[in-house]
């Protein structure tokens, strides 16, 4: 009983010194915390061989004011299959909106990631419903899904 209560005691100590979130020890903004709480990473498959990668970040969760009404994504990826069109898809639906950024954009800032090599979108779709299912397809490459759930 006594080891019991000294486990017990020094537990609560501990725990008592403990950080208060993952991101305390890094010098952070709140958008960036944001926006690494928000962002999802998948591989580009082509059956069993890996064809890319692609990143991706809920911008309604970072920009609660800014992006309303729509659904919007910050996309960054690189593929080694650059000729193929690129499509994204949400619960099913293609985007209504596609612009291509710059390596040094202005979500730059949300992964600190801005190498020449990938490619940076915006990305908008029609307002769904709580759970996003946001899939990347290329030529015969398809991402996994990627599952966004809204805190509304």
């Amino acid at each position: 009983m006594k080891t019991f209560l000294v486990f017990l005691v020094f537990s609560v100590l501990f725990i008592g010194c403990a950080e208060k979130s993952a991101f305390s020890r890094f010098n952070m903004s709140e958008k960036q915390e944001l926006g690494i709480d928000s962002l999802m990473n998948s591989k580009v498959h082509k059956g069993k061989k890996v064809d890319g990668v692609v990143s991706v970040i809920y911008l309604n969760k970072v920009y609660p004011q800014r992006y309303k009404g729509d659904e919007y994504f910050y996309v960054y990826l690189y593929l080694k299959d650059k000729d193929e069109k690129t499509t994204f898809i949400l619960n099913d639906t293609n985007a209504t909106s596609i612009k291509e950024l710059s390596s040094k954009n202005e979500f730059t800032y949300l992964t600190s990631t801005d190498v020449k090599w990938n490619k940076y979108y915006l990305v908008r779709f029609e307002k769904q419903g709580d759970i996003l299912k946001f899939l990347l397809e290329n030529g015969q490459s398809s991402s996994d899904l990627l599952v966004f759930e809204k805190d509304e």
